[in-house]
């Protein structure tokens, strides 16, 4: 359930200071999401705490995480063209090429803030030791799996990509072994099939990686690497996750002995025979 959802089926059990706290962040959802607490509780008329207090009896564990939950709320709310429209609005005349590589950097600027050195070596651990790495992703996540297990692959590790977490996942579920990693790509949306999903992962004994741009709503996994994909309501491209999948392969070929660098090197000397070179 999102926030609303949730705040709906709980409405029985809230106080008047909890209803006009609700009133203050439902009023403009998107404004409502980005305010602090004490700003809430302030326009609610309400003493700070109470902010917090709402928070855990909507079964929150901070009043950050609640408000994490409505910023997933409000991007779900809006489909593609809202998101394009708001980018073209901001453009205002100028070059639209600019506003796209100005968003992209303050995306990526914001990444290094958002996933530290060590978790970046803790996942790329996980991969090196794993005998099969599965890497799922629905919609536009879809092209981001199947490019990152190319490099897997060309790493020396085996890799499959799964486009559909559903019924056809089935089939490559059934070779997954303890010690395995299963990598799932959530972005704006919740998935109840990658749910399901990591769900089988974990029962098997595969340990489990999330990459996602969402704090709520998401699976539990044994690692999550979480990053916004720029600014709240616009248009978002793949750019940071893909960054993370990079810094993961290098990673891997700064650290497995070798593993990656022969494997690229039988790579290079196999393409050349293809192309009818010595």
């Amino acid at each position: 359930m999102n926030l609303t959802e949730i705040i709906a089926a709980r409405r029985d059990e809230l106080t008047e200071s909890d209803r006009r706290l609700v009133e203050v962040l439902l009023a403009n959802r998107t404004a409502g999401s980005f305010l602090p607490s004490h700003k809430v509780a302030e326009q609610a008329g309400v003493h700070a705490s109470t902010a917090g207090r709402l928070a855990r009896k909507l079964g929150f564990a901070s009043y950050r995480e609640m408000r994490g939950a409505l910023q997933d709320t409000v991007v779900a709310d809006l489909d593609a063209s809202v998101r394009v429209r708001r980018r073209l609005d901001r453009v205002r005349g100028d070059s639209l090429l600019g506003s796209v590589v100005e968003g992209e950097i303050r995306a990526l600027g914001a990444l290094v803030g958002q996933i530290s050195d060590a978790d970046i070596i803790a996942a790329a651990e996980m991969l090196r030791q794993a005998g099969r790495i599965l890497v799922a992703g629905e919609g536009h996540a879809s092209s981001l799996a199947e490019l990152f297990v190319r490099r897997l692959v060309r790493s020396g590790y085996r890799a499959t990509a799964i486009a559909h977490a559903d019924w056809q996942a089935a089939d490559q579920l059934l070779g997954l072994a303890a010690g395995d990693v299963v990598i799932a790509l959530i972005f704006r949306h919740e998935s109840s099939a990658m749910t399901r999903l990591i769900a089988c992962a974990r029962e098997i004994g595969a340990r489990t990686l999330l990459i996602t741009d969402r704090r709520t709503g998401v699976p539990t996994c044994d690692l999550q690497l979480v990053a916004a994909r720029g600014e709240q309501g616009e248009f978002h491209s793949l750019t940071v996750p893909m960054a993370i999948c990079n810094t993961l392969i290098l990673e891997l070929s700064r650290t497995d002995d070798g593993r990656s660098l022969e494997t690229l090197a039988k790579v290079e000397t196999l393409q050349r025979i293809f192309r009818g070179k010595p």
